[in-house]
């Protein structure tokens, strides 16, 4: 077999199988490229590099020409990004693509660590303590604002129309003092729910709001979903203990990366 010999494919219902064969029974790695291609095709763009054997050696995920993820091998990887012209707000790949996406993309150098961590039902242990809700359209400037505050550095460049609020992406949060004060966003596809967003004001941090908030949602999760993901910045060590304590275990790290 000449396996050097790569061709590019985009993902379409002709070829999916291909495409599901590869990622099938792996969420914890290629979470988006399950929900993204399923829910929201008209926003999704996946290229596979396909071997002589019709096998996967690697894919890129676009989402809106906003952010890029890649997976699979490095030589794929080249094979698929060579002589493209693509400008994300931000890409993202594994501890192996970091050379990669340095010599693809040279002007993103911020760089963030993220680690994926998931639990599985009866896994999660419970801290519930305040009253919450459920959030919708009219809550939107009210999210984005608190998640600039919360975390400005990660959040602070979003805008409105960045945050998906759906019958597949559900908002929560805490109010005090008629002000939002915690929120959280679960993701839900098949058996799983992926937590997308944990942010708490800072004239409230640790006095159990996100906490309370993530151990409400998650117990509403696992009334109909086997496992449960979230993401966390490796840096962020509190965040990290705090959600360790509620069940939550590292699976593996993602490095995101944006221009400086």
């Amino acid at each position: 077999m000449d396996d050097y010999k790569l061709k590019s494919v985009k993902v379409t219902k002709d070829n999916e199988e291909i495409f599901y064969d590869y990622i099938r029974n792996n969420f914890a790695k290629y979470f988006f490229f399950h929900v993204d291609y399923a829910q929201y095709p008209e926003n999704t763009k996946i290229v596979m590099a396909l071997d002589g054997e019709e096998k996967v050696q690697a894919m890129i995920l676009i989402w809106r020409d906003r952010r890029i993820q890649l997976r699979g091998s490095i030589r794929g990887l080249e094979f698929l990004l060579t002589g493209k012209s693509y400008n994300p707000k931000s890409v993202t790949g594994f501890n192996n693509h970091r050379e990669l996406i340095s010599k693809f993309f040279p002007a993103y150098r911020k760089e963030i660590a993220l680690y994926r961590m998931g639990m599985k039902n009866g896994e999660q242990k419970d801290f519930e303590k305040y009253n919450f809700q459920k959030l919708n359209e009219i809550n939107r400037i009210e999210i984005i604002s608190l998640m600039r505050i919360a975390d400005p550095i990660f959040w602070g460049l979003n805008q409105p129309d960045d945050i998906l609020i759906d019958e597949n992406n559900i908002w929560y949060g805490i109010s005090e003092n008629n002000m939002l004060v915690s929120i959280i966003s679960v993701w839900r596809y098949e058996n799983i729910g992926y937590v997308t967003v944990v942010g708490t004001h800072p004239d409230y941090w640790r006095q159990g709001y996100a906490s309370s908030l993530l151990s409400s949602v998650l117990d509403g999760v696992f009334q109909e979903k086997e496992q449960c993901f979230i993401m966390v910045r490796v840096a962020n060590i509190p965040a990290i203990h705090a959600y360790e304590k509620v069940g939550f275990s590292i699976c593996n790290t993602h490095y995101s990366y944006e221009r400086l």
